[in-house]
């Protein structure tokens, strides 16, 4: 970054001139970090069209990032541009797109991706109903952390419309979106679980 000395005072370029800048360079990090900037602006247009310069940026070289990177940054591009096209925000308003961006950024474990994902099959928002699959990614987001009440609200309301052989497929369907430590975690419970219940089994007889 360059200073300018003018009557004496040092005047340093202004940082958001050069997120822009270095974003136009080509840099998706800084594409999104101008999306959100706009984005906190109001300026829809603009962050949309940052946020869909860094989504295209980001996977037309997936390889070139880490799997952190992918996890996160991504994924976050990703959540935000599937927002703006579900609210129409910067754009036409087009469910379908927002489901696959909402769709690609959930498989990587983004969890706001996934509960929007899970509401859009509970309330067939631009696709058709499916309890058992809004079920899943539901109940995946809460193993990864989310713990919104309104989530909890609709897992409740969806336990009370399926059976329980539905509910356990739903379930272990949920754990292929679910961070791998959260599953060893959840695996060495269940395993401390047993080994309780068969020693008080084998205490009783």
């Amino acid at each position: 970054m360059s200073d300018n000395i003018e009557n004496g005072q040092v005047e340093r370029q202004d940082p958001r001139l050069q997120i822009i800048s270095e974003a136009e360079q080509g840099s998706p990090f800084s594409q999104l970090a101008a999306a959100d900037m706009f984005y906190a602006r109001g300026d829809y247009d603009d962050a949309f069209y940052w946020y869909s310069i860094a989504v295209r940026t980001f996977t037309s070289n997936p390889n070139a990032y880490s799997a952190e990177v992918i996890k996160y940054e991504v994924s976050a591009a990703e959540c935000n541009l599937a927002s703006m096209f579900f609210n129409g925000l910067g754009t036409d308003s087009d469910k379908k797109q927002a489901f696959k961006l909402y769709a690609e950024a959930a498989r990587k474990r983004h969890i706001e991706a996934q509960v929007q994902l899970g509401m859009m099959y509970v309330y067939a928002e631009g696709i058709q109903q499916h309890y058992g699959l809004g079920y899943a990614w539901l109940y995946a987001a809460e193993l990864n952390g989310e713990s919104r009440k309104d989530v909890k609200k609709v897992l409740k309301m969806i336990e009370g419309k399926m059976d329980r052989k539905a509910l356990d497929n739903a379930r272990k369907l949920s754990e292929q979106w679910v961070d791998e430590a959260i599953l060893e975690k959840l695996a060495q419970r269940k395993k401390t679980r047993f080994a309780f219940i068969s020693s008080w089994f084998k205490k009783s007889a």
